[in-house]
């Protein structure tokens, strides 16, 4: 017994059509401010932004998953976290609109999160990208896929075995001093390249990148649940800069020690190298 709890004989398929249906909806939402001129904005108290889509857009999410299945939990970015989640097997995640800032430049890579978590594993995820209208989802043992026309095409991650030629993608609108660091200090940092909120980890599952890193303490579950799902599905490994598994649920909804997302070839390697520009942890 290895302790590590699976889900590959249930079948989520309603989970996975309200997911889909949530961030959709969502979606739909993000595109009518942009075709508008855009969405006010306001600060939150952790400092980062918020606007009017943001919270209409999450307000849309939560009726759809409460209309679905009104006895889980929901723990969504735009709204208090009320502790009934500690009480619940079934936890939905929820980031309506993940890359705000790149949604205020309206370079169009931001994305829509939508993700169930069963005992502190994620089983169901959705991630879609409003402006290219691309919806990748995952659902645990059954693979990860972009939906085309209602068609699902199989997504998988690169086959690079060596990190030193890694493509890695990572923040362009979110620097951190740790991820300055890495540029001047590490090898690995002649294959960066600036992505986009999640989309560098789809770009992961996609197989055009080989990796990707989030050198901060500011990543939150509902960041990196969705995604994380897609990438392992496409047969990818997620984990923080230590070489932890990412479990969900947890009282401390915060990524204290960052992400390493891999096509899996060469995880513990890229681990090792990237590890030493981590963020510190806080005494």
């Amino acid at each position: 017994m290895t302790g590590v709890i699976t889900h590959r004989r249930i079948d989520y398929r309603i989970e996975l059509d309200a997911a889909l249906a949530a961030a959709t909806a969502a979606g739909a939402i993000h595109r009518a401010y942009l075709a508008a001129g855009g969405a006010a904005r306001s600060i939150k108290p952790d400092g980062t932004p918020v606007t009017a889509a943001d919270v209409e857009a999450d307000a849309t999410i939560v009726a759809i998953l409460h209309r679905w299945f009104p006895r889980d939990a929901i723990v969504s970015e735009e709204a208090p976290d009320d502790g009934l989640r500690f009480a619940r097997r079934r936890v939905w995640l929820v980031d309506p609109l993940d890359g705000t800032r790149d949604f205020l430049a309206g370079t169009g890579e931001f994305a829509v999160h939508v993700a169930l978590v069963v005992d502190g594993a994620p089983v169901v995820a959705a991630v879609y990208q409003p402006v290219a209208d691309r919806m990748f989802h995952a659902t645990a043992g059954q693979g990860a896929y972009e939906r085309i026309a209602d068609v699902d095409h199989r997504l998988r991650v690169s086959a690079c075995d060596d990190e030193r030629r890694f493509l890695i993608g990572v923040t362009r609108l979110g620097p951190t001093p740790e991820l300055d660091r890495f540029r001047a200090g590490c090898e690995l940092a002649s294959g960066l390249i600036e992505v986009g909120a999640s989309l560098k980890l789809i770009a992961v599952a996609r197989g055009v990148l080989d990796a990707s890193l989030a050198l901060s303490a500011c990543e939150r579950e509902w960041d990196t649940c969705a995604p994380e799902l897609i990438v392992t599905e496409a047969g990818g490994r997620v984990t923080d800069l230590d070489g932890a598994p990412l479990r969900y649920n947890q009282r401390d909804l915060y990524r204290r020690r960052g992400l390493v997302a891999s096509n899996g070839r060469r995880h513990a390697e890229l681990v090792d190298r990237v590890r030493p520009y981590a963020p510190a942890v806080a005494a």
